[in-house]
């Protein structure tokens, strides 16, 4: 067998187009440079495994070379490129601009990060919420300076409703569950759309409807409990508390008992530890994870475990703030996860110590379903 020429392989690379647009980047690099890599293999002659490093070495720069300019074809005659941040800082977008940029999730984007972006359009887009979650900012001292503050939220504060146009209608939860968000975050501006404005867990397929399935909002209270609701650290200095975790699984697992599915079920809680295990096949496929794990997230039940004792209040600049459950962004979140169903599981008597989360409890009081966490005990 002969060693192709490289001015073969050239013709065949050029020559034959259809053949990266159908297989991609790197196939007929891959299909020619197996070829060479088999003759490697097999030949015993040192001139002529010579000759096949070079040709491969060759090859490999002209691929390269080739890729490169087949993307900026591509990206230069499409009407949409999409990228990261960081991402547009590429050699491939160099010298190309765009007529508009947007931004999805832009209040939880770095302003910096941003700005790679932005530089690339003459007009641009920010679409978020920057009553959510910010960016995760790990320097204290960072933050402190201004580094957690968004773009998003800068031109919100300084141009409000000159620029800002808020989308008003949801179509995730249930209107008592959205109701809250709606008049302590955003002006009672929010809807909820027919299509979900009264729907109920009983309503799901197979969903039997019992005590557990047609409450909207359900408040457990852990107050005045005897069972281990005390809270602990563990070694990474995270908040849990053991009885009030039990609490949140047995909820759970009353939703499962009644026809609802584990994996449409989440429990929230702020606290690292609190993401406790449990060992219930039944409950295998339920997610848990903290506020920042479910942001953009939804579930048919969420179950929020707020895991604060009385004992564990803290000071925090001028007020005093129950950990970072005050957080009106945190909050937010994780209400707003839920779909079908809302529950919150807590002390009640610590938590309303903060003014907003008092408004909170009041309002799962007055609107929802209250249950004493000892009717969990024994389950």
């Amino acid at each position: 067998m002969r060693l192709m020429s490289r001015k073969f392989l050239q013709l065949i690379y050029y020559f034959c187009p259809i053949m990266f647009y159908l297989y991609g980047d790197h196939v007929p690099g891959e299909f020619f440079f197996q070829a060479l890599n088999g003759k490697l293999l097999k030949t015993k002659d040192k001139n002529t495994r010579r000759d096949i490093r070079k040709e491969l070495k060759t090859l490999s720069k002209e691929e390269r070379k080739r890729q490169q300019l087949a993307v900026t074809d591509v990206i230069k005659n499409a009407n949409v490129v999409l990228t990261t941040l960081t991402g547009a800082v590429s050699r491939k977008l160099e010298n190309i601009s765009f007529d508009l940029v947007i931004i999805d999730e832009a209040a939880q984007a770095l302003e910096i990060a941003c700005w790679i972006a932005l530089l690339k359009g003459s007009r641009c887009i920010l679409a978020g919420d920057h009553l959510q979650l910010p960016p995760t900012i790990q320097s204290v001292e960072a933050e402190k300076k201004g580094l957690g503050r968004t773009l998003f939220e800068r031109l919100a504060d300084l141009y409000g409703d000159e620029v800002m146009s808020m989308l008003t209608v949801q179509y995730r939860m249930h209107e008592l569950i959205m109701n809250w968000s709606s008049k302590e975050l955003y002006n009672s501006k929010i809807t909820a759309h027919p299509s979900v404005a009264a729907h109920m867990l009983s309503d799901l397929e197979d969903v039997k409807k019992s005590s557990s399935t047609e409450s909207t909002l359900l408040l457990i209270d852990t107050a005045g409990m005897l069972c281990d609701m005390e809270e602990k650290k563990d070694e990474e200095d995270s908040t849990m508390n053991e009885g009030e975790a039990e609490v949140a699984i047995s909820h759970a697992k009353r939703l499962v008992d009644s026809g609802v599915q584990a994996s449409d079920i989440g429990i929230i809680t702020p606290y690292a530890a609190q993401m406790m295990k449990n060992n219930d096949d039944k409950l295998k496929d339920m997610e848990i994870s903290t506020v920042d794990g479910f942001q953009g997230r939804e579930k048919e039940a969420i179950i929020i475990s707020m895991a604060r004792e009385k004992n564990s209040i803290k000071i925090f600049l001028l007020d005093v703030l129950v950990g970072f459950l005050s957080d009106r962004r945190r909050m937010n979140v994780a209400v707003t996860r839920a779909r079908r169903q809302c529950c919150l599981v807590c002390d009640t008597e610590t938590v309303t110590s903060d003014k907003f989360l008092k408004r909170l409890i009041e309002y799962f009081e007055e609107n929802g379903e209250y249950l004493s966490a000892s009717e969990y005990g024994h389950e």
